[in-house]
């Protein structure tokens, strides 16, 4: 029985582990299926010093294991000939959420989420087991929560999850640990403990369906930055996060051009649809295997673009007599800065703007909302005090553009429309998408340049907001965990 961690009165040990058939052989999926690496990850409670053990598949190979969101240095896995298994320990690890990300064959498994609570978190109504589900990349990741609420003893216990595989656990009185496994198919399970104080077996039932074809997750963003000539139309990226596990072809439209870009089960796509113009577009994404995806995508005037170090800017435009206000925000420090914004006469604008660091600009561009006039913008806390003026005169077609210094408003944000045609007048507000927070990348997907506040040579990125989920490169399927065995 291998103990987790110096201090940490608990231990699992695994007893068998169940050897499915191969996913490519399942009828539901004639395709090849990416699949993550088996893997198994034990935690207990924190009650001093605790650990994370993670348990990988049977490949008499090593593993290189990485504990995201710890301090801890990558480990290689150790086989475990007694249990035929790949071992690797990680102590001490404080209370917090983590992901085990699994290195093998030379590529990467999507990563595995290891939650370390503190132990007075044991909740004794959920009683001495408790299961959760949640699906990731397709597959099902299920996690049991194994506690001795009521005894002053150490308590040995055995978890089955159907048949054939099961673990022993030794847990201490007042902790409680949590086993959480992925790969589960779609399928009826039940988790079974026996042991010390049990009577009759204590029994939880749970369901995985996770495989069920979704559309996909869609982020858009334009960017002013990716060229050498700033002027030129922003290039429109559409990012991509395929949920099911079979690879599916999608076909991108947006200003009445269609690209197509193959994404991989559970993992993560893009497709550069080129230069776009400023206006609002519709995206339609459409999947080879019958998804529809439908979102829409800003694009700022790259011309217009005037980075100012008082934190705002704003650019004025006249289209067949009604105002075109765009209003941007930039990244100015001291961080974290939280500022206000209002323009003098109009409470409908006032907003509250917050950066944490250095980042894309924030703007929003309101159609037929400004009548002729003269208006006074103010930002104001985090270290400015800005006024800036600007004027519309819309009265007549003035097709020149003009750009003062002025606001930003960060509280609408639109339904995809239409594209903008010149002769549209009624009044709309667009507002572009939240910047990426600090240390969620600084470069455009094909090597732009550098987020800052201030970018360099007056080129700014803008509106950067690709849709969650990451990248997961995934290990072609070797194994799962399957309902209904035994």
């Amino acid at each position: 029985m291998h103990r987790l961690a110096a201090g940490a009165a608990a231990s699992v040990a695994l007893v068998a582990l169940a050897v499915p058939a191969l996913a490519q052989a399942d009828p539901e999926y004639p395709v090849e299926v990416g699949q993550p690496t088996l893997a198994t990850a034990v935690s207990v409670c924190d009650g001093g010093k605790s650990g994370v053990e993670v348990i990988l598949d049977d490949r008499d190979e090593p593993y290189t294991v990485r504990l995201t969101g710890s301090a801890l240095p990558a480990q290689k896995s150790t086989y475990d000939d007694e249990h035929g298994v790949n071992r690797v320990l990680f102590t001490p690890v404080p209370v917090g959420s983590y992901t085990v990300e699994i290195e093998g064959a030379d590529e990467k498994s999507d990563g595995l989420p290891v939650t370390v609570k503190p132990c007075k978190d044991l909740d004794p109504a959920k009683g001495e087991l408790n299961v959760s589900v949640a699906c990731r990349g397709g597959w099902g990741v299920a996690t049991f929560e194994i506690a001795n609420p009521a005894t002053g003893d150490v308590r040995n216990y055995t978890l089955q999850i159907n048949n054939p595989y099961a673990y022993n656990v030794e847990v201490a009185a007042g902790v409680f640990l949590s086993i959480t496994d992925n790969l589960y198919d779609d399928g009826e399970y039940v988790a079974t403990l026996r042991g010390d104080g049990f009577e009759t077996p204590l029994v939880r039932k749970f369901t995985v369906k996770c495989a069920s074809d979704k559309a996909p997750g869609v982020g858009t963003y334009a960017l002013c930055d990716s060229k050498p000539d700033v002027t030129s139309p922003a290039q429109l990226w559409v990012e991509l996060d395929n949920p099911n596990r079979a690879a599916v072809e999608y076909s991108v439209t947006a200003n009445s051009l269609t690209k197509k870009v193959s994404v991989p089960g559970a993992s993560h796509g893009n497709v550069n649809l080129g230069g776009i113009p400023a206006g609002d577009y519709p995206v339609v994404v459409k999947g080879s295997d019958g998804t529809e995806a439908v979102t829409g995508v800003s694009v700022d005037h790259c011309a217009d673009v005037k980075v100012d170090r008082d934190g705002l800017q704003v650019a004025t435009r006249c289209v067949d007599d009604a105002s075109v206000v765009t209003v941007r925000f930039y990244a100015v420090g001291p961080y974290p800065s939280e500022r206000k914004f209002s323009i003098e006469g109009t409470p409908r604008f006032d907003a509250t703007v917050r950066f944490d660091g250095d980042g894309v600009y924030r703007w929003t561009r309101h159609v037929g909302l400004f009548e002729d006039g003269v208006y006074t913008a103010h930002l104001t806390g985090g270290g400015l005090d800005t006024t800036e003026k600007f004027t519309v005169d819309c009265a007549k077609d003035t097709p020149q553009p003009t750009t003062t210094v002025s606001t930003p408003d960060t509280t609408t944000t639109p339904k995809p429309t239409e594209p903008s045609q010149p002769q549209e007048s009624t009044p709309a507000v667009t507002t572009s998408a939240a910047p990426v927070p600090p240390g969620d990348g600084g470069t455009s997907p094909d090597g732009g340049l550098p987020v800052t506040g201030v970018a360099v040579g007056g080129m700014v990125l803008l509106g950067l907001a690709a849709l969650g989920g990451g990248t997961a490169l995934l290990i072609v399927v070797r194994r799962r965990r399957a309902a209904g065995q035994g």
